[in-house]
């Protein structure tokens, strides 16, 4: 046995140059192998998050209809790079209804306005050519009532969904979530 100070003491407390180039190495080699699987994890993960957007957009332009006892709602304007959402209250004194687009979001008192797609948190999800899919066709906007109940805007006039209700798709790669609105209470869920 060595006693202490001497040199076979002292050769044995650390690491090799060889050996530390060896840990470093095996490090280098699971990272390259874990990062590629991180983005795949990604694209169920942002359009998770992109829905719970979409959905918090339709919730918030509802209470505000129910709220204000004016008819809002929720446009969606795909674009070739990114997407947008914008939340609009709806004139109904003009002919056709027309969207205004002054509401803003309650916590950044910015206008209400989500992206999708590149520039935003969420670049590989995007929405269906005509978002919003109802009994009566697709449509570009979804609208809500002043008692909450979804609409659509079809012609000169404001039509309540009746029936199935609406759904939007946001889709990344493989996956894809519905936000649905139910025909006659508004209620919005994901799935």
């Amino acid at each position: 046995m060595a006693r202490r100070g001497t040199p076979t003491a002292c050769r044995y407390a650390g690491l090799s140059l060889i050996e530390l180039l060896v840990a470093v190495s095996v490090l280098a080699m699971l990272a390259a192998t874990v990062v590629p699987m991180v983005g795949l994890v990604s694209h169920p993960t942002q359009t998770n998050e992109a829905a719970e957007r979409v959905g918090a957009a339709l919730r918030f332009a509802r209470e505000e209809a129910l709220r204000t006892a004016t008819p809002h709602g929720v446009s969606f304007t795909p674009g070739s790079a990114s997407d947008l959402i914008q939340v609009y209250r709806l004139d109904t004194a003009a002919s056709p209804p027309t969207p205004q687009y002054t509401v803003r979001n309650p916590l950044s008192r910015q206008l209400y306005v989500e992206a999708l797609g590149a520039g935003s948190p969420f670049p590989d999800v995007r929405l269906e050519t005509q978002p919003v899919v109802t009994a009566n066709g697709k449509a570009a906007a979804l609208s809500f009532t002043a008692d909450g109940a979804p609409a659509i805007v079809q012609g000169a006039a404001l039509l309540r969904l009746a029936g199935t209700g609406a759904r939007i798709r946001v889709v990344a790669k493989a996956h894809s979530r519905d936000v649905l609105a139910a025909a006659e209470t508004g209620r919005i869920t994901i799935r």
